[in-house]
């Protein structure tokens, strides 16, 4: 079951995502990687969400903090602007304002078609759910209850 996971669910889940990624020979091809680990702070988070004038999600600031943003199994991620870093020109905070100007989605993760997964916003807060952002058509639609969900069923494929 992946709808309603917790942390330490996601966590079985990523374990066994690296442990089939071992038997197949995947991490050994450059180009595939469980997890780039480009973590971000409590503080870091906290200045996006100023940036952005949104509270992110729980589950999204705990996965931020535990494995970050970057490659995540079969999912690219919109990193956290963090302090340590060169700036990311694709990193949640500007790809957000630019795609977003008004502030109605925060985007968390690239479909490759001009296309975003995206967090709505109401009232400064962003939703838990994850919705598919369309380009050019102005009808987002439901694709997971919560980051953990989203980021099982895209990353982990379990």
């Amino acid at each position: 079951m992946i709808d309603g996971m917790d942390l330490e669910q996601f966590d079985h889940h990523v374990q066994s995502l690296r442990a089939r990624a071992a038997r197949s020979g995947f991490e050994e091809i450059e180009d595939f990687k469980v997890t780039e680990g480009l973590t971000a702070s409590a503080e870091e988070i906290a200045e996006a969400e100023r940036a952005l004038g949104v509270t992110l999600p729980k589950q999204y600031k705990a996965f931020m903090r535990r494995y970050g943003g970057g490659q995540f199994g079969f999912l690219d991620l919109l990193p956290i602007p963090t302090a340590g870093s060169a700036h990311h020109v694709d990193d949640v905070v500007s790809i957000s304002q630019a795609e977003f100007p008004d502030g109605s989605f925060v985007a968390v993760a690239p479909v490759g078609t001009g296309d975003y997964w995206c967090f709505p916003v109401l009232d400064g807060r962003c939703s838990d759910e994850v919705w598919f952002h369309y380009h050019d058509v102005d009808e987002p639609s439901l694709e997971a209850p919560g980051f953990l969900e989203f980021a099982a069923r895209l990353g982990i494929r379990p």
